[in-house]
């Protein structure tokens, strides 16, 4: 019976009974479920499980979800991806409980113990999590890489532009261009601005494009040429 009293109840018994590992896949709609299901993971951390919750990236801007997260399952290992994601539980190998929403209604829900379908949901959990960046990342970001002008130093970073070429499309002087590139590269935790280009494309930042894959080929053609 796909309703939220069953489904929520569903997910934190696997929550409780997991020994090993637990993979959580949230959406952040249905605020008292997804509260609920956090303190079954706060407590199974404290268990000794593994823990990993996925969430949207949307998420950073509940405050409430990232205040109960912080203060009930500070241990959990969170992480944030810009696709459109599958709300699941996988609890160690043996059972798995996933659910489809109608807006923040549960629309369907089904509890897996198929030991080959559970298989299937931890592979697509594993891609998912690879492309993901974690909530910590996210958060130190400030206004200055997510405004619309950090978006355009962005993309001119990943695009190989000269920093002259760069500072004039953007309108500013060269030295202020640097300035934002310098703060801006420091806030990725990048070492080079290729990388920068790069974490930004995982924390959702900029969309994968050909000039980033291009710049990249480039610098490593570079590199080749003078080894």
């Amino acid at each position: 019976d796909p309703d939220e009293t069953s489904v929520g109840g569903a997910a934190e018994e696997m929550s409780a009974s997991a020994r090993h590992h637990l993979a959580v896949v949230l959406s952040g709609e249905g605020e008292d479920e997804t509260h609920q299901l956090i303190d079954q993971l706060g407590r199974a951390v404290a268990r000794g499980v593994n823990v990993k919750l996925l969430g949207r990236v949307g998420l950073l801007r509940d405050r409430r979800f990232l205040e109960h997260l912080d203060k009930y399952a500070p241990g959990v290992d969170t992480r944030l991806v810009r696709a459109p994601l599958q709300e699941l539980v996988l609890a160690d190998s043996v059972v798995g409980a996933v659910w489809i929403r109608n807006g923040v209604a549960v629309r369907e829900a089904v509890v897996v113990r198929a030991p080959a379908v559970l298989r299937n949901l931890r592979t697509l959990f594993t891609v998912s999590w690879s492309s993901s960046a974690a909530l910590s990342d996210h958060r130190r970001l400030s206004e200055r890489s997510r405004s619309a002008l950090g978006r355009r130093i962005l993309q001119a970073l990943s695009s190989g532009r000269t920093d002259e070429a760069a500072a004039r499309e953007l309108g500013v002087s060269v030295r202020t261009y640097r300035r934002n590139v310098a703060e801006i590269t420091r806030e990725l935790g990048a070492n080079s601005r290729f990388q920068a280009g790069a974490r930004a494309v995982e924390l959702g930042l900029l969309s994968p494009s050909s000039d980033l894959l291009a710049s990249g080929a480039g610098q490593l053609a570079g590199k080749n040429l003078s080894a």
